[in-house]
């Protein structure tokens, strides 16, 4: 066949955002190596957070996954020095400061592109989290808390705001699954050579890191694509991508994996009582995941289903101690509304407990179980308006955005009670993205709906599409 100039004018032409993204990501190939040997990382994050924030001023619609995909290459290139090992009191992870610079670089970027006034159309429950927040650090400073902990804590808050607004005014849902699917997989896989490299030293072994997380939520999400639209590639990437928290030994990312499928299936099928058998499903699942008593009863059954198989399991991989310590959380956090009921004791406020397997005091600033976290920092009315976001964003639940609703149910119900999913800054631009997303779905469906010669309320804050998207 001949090539003509009409056959030349028909092939697509790449556009400049292209190019530069092409361009981007063979820089930074380039630059790793040279970087991992002479120690320059923190060089190549903040390139990438520079690349990303070109990306997303020249196409809006980036920026709903551009701060996670930020945080997952952080994760893999440049992990804490603090992995190993974790002492609150006397040790700051360096790393985390290039974190969140490059975060904040891509953010105010984002922010300034589509416009603040276009940003804070949002609902009344996302900007009722804001004013929360904004007292909780007022708390913290009164209470003389540490500033660093105060900065960093409502740095989370505003992220997930920041990224709630971004997808709900600039994100398209289809856009920000394909994104994550291919960055997952390659940080993955980059991952796995890391992974390999550190097992002839630590050989199976946990790691402090957000890292499980964020991949075992783009496992979840296409997972859920692959079954809404049965497709296989989709699938077979999820099982990829949860092999990254199955090797960290994350427990409570392979148990939410598996009620968020459970509900996925809750949510697609029209059957009545199929329905309640996957909930069903869903809620025995998840009771390894809150209660000691039923973590200790699936570790004593595999024992003896496999005898010798938990002494294969690195530290903390075959006990339930990080469990109960989460639960104790719970019930200090309970003695902490006793003592200041409206507001808690803000940002940075440290709390203490005795940990009964070592009889060990500890006092620290940073809490795990994610609703003590809410109840010791921004105190019941935290709590109040977080349960009011949490509906404003539930209700959106739908079929048609299956990953979406499958990922952040299984969040609330299972991680949200071994970490601060939402409000920590490590993972708070994935679940903002992912309620932002859900929201303007349901927007544009209720406007869909209504006729245009009658002015309804509630459409007041339909998502604005701000101009050049």
């Amino acid at each position: 066949m001949s090539v003509t100039p009409s056959t030349l004018a028909a092939v697509p032409r790449p556009t400049v955002a292209r190019l530069f993204v092409l361009s981007l990501w063979a820089g930074l190939f380039c630059l790793l190596p040279v970087a991992a040997l002479c120690g320059g990382m923190a060089f190549v994050i903040i390139v990438l957070a520079a690349g990303l924030a070109v990306l997303v001023w020249s196409r809006p619609k980036e920026a709903a996954s551009a701060g996670v995909l930020f945080l997952i290459a952080c994760n893999v290139f440049f992990p804490t020095s603090a992995r190993y090992g974790w002492a609150w009191r006397d040790y700051e992870p360096w790393q985390m400061q290039y974190w969140a610079l490059g975060l904040l670089i891509i953010t105010l970027a984002a922010a300034a592109r589509i416009g603040i006034g276009v940003l804070w159309r949002i609902p009344a429950s996302v900007k009722a989290i804001l004013l929360v927040s904004g007292l909780a650090t007022l708390v913290g400073f009164a209470r003389g808390n540490a500033a660093s902990f105060i900065i960093r804590q409502l740095y989370g808050s505003l992220l997930l705001v920041a990224y709630f607004a971004f997808a709900y005014h600039a994100g398209d849902e289809e856009l920000f699954l394909r994104r994550l699917r291919k960055f997952g997989l390659l940080c993955a896989g980059a991952f796995f050579v890391y992974y390999a490299a550190e097992f002839t030293e630590y050989g199976f072994h946990k790691e402090i890191t957000n890292l499980g997380t964020l991949e075992g939520g783009v496992a979840i999400l296409c997972f859920a694509k692959g079954l809404a639209e049965k497709r296989r590639g989709w699938m077979v990437s999820a099982l990829v991508l949860m092999a990254v928290p199955f090797l960290l030994f994350e427990r409570k990312m392979l148990i939410t994996f598996t009620v968020a499928g459970a509900l996925a299936l809750a949510i697609k099928t029209s059957s009545r009582k199929a329905r309640y058998l996957y909930v069903g499903f869903a809620v025995l699942t998840m009771l390894p995941g809150m209660l000691v008593s039923s973590a200790g009863f699936v570790l004593e059954k595999m024992e003896e289903s496999a005898p010798g198989i938990t002494d294969l399991l690195p530290g903390g991989g075959a006990d339930v101690y990080s469990l109960t310590e989460r639960t104790i959380q719970l019930g200090v956090s309970v003695e902490v509304l006793g003592r200041s009921p409206a507001v808690g004791e803000g940002f940075g406020a440290e709390i203490s407990w005795d940990r009964p397997h070592i009889q060990e005091s500890v006092q620290q600033a940073y809490i795990d179980n994610g609703w003590a976290y809410v109840a010791v920092k921004m105190g019941g009315l935290g709590l109040l308006v977080f349960i009011w976001f949490l509906a404003t964003t539930l209700r959106c639940v739908s079929p048609r955005s299956l990953g979406l609703s499958a990922c952040l149910l299984s969040m609330l119900l299972v991680t949200m009670f071994s970490e601060p999913v939402f409000l920590n800054f490590n993972s708070s631009c994935l679940l903002g993205a992912m309620s932002g997303l859900l929201c303007a779905r349901k927007a544009r469906e209720l406007k869909a709906k209504v006729p245009a010669v009658f002015p309804v309320g509630c459409l007041a804050l339909q998502p604005e599409r701000p101009k050049g998207i």
